[in-house]
């Protein structure tokens, strides 16, 4: 995955094995939201900002906010918009 690759509304994504539990698969989901650097993750050295992603999680239905290094792209939403003009 490129590193800095920016999540879209519509975009399925996959936990990275960092967050899943032992006891399951990593789930699949659906991206709802991304809000630009809305996470900060401070370190002794520097601040990292990073987005923040709303998944619906497609196994249950539920929805989580992570950052979005903790998520990997399975498939890319293609936003084709037609001009009525």
């Amino acid at each position: 995955m490129d590193d800095d690759l920016d999540f879209k509304v519509g975009d399925i994504v996959t936990e990275q094995e960092l967050i899943v539990p032992s006891d399951r698969q990593a789930w699949n989901g659906i991206v709802l939201s991304v809000e630009k650097s809305a996470w900060i993750f401070s370190t002794i050295y520097n601040s990292e900002p990073q987005d923040r992603v709303i998944v619906m999680w497609l196994a249950n239905g539920l929805t989580e906010e992570l950052p979005s290094t903790v998520l990997l792209l399975h498939y890319r939403a293609e936003q084709n918009i037609e001009d009525d003009g």
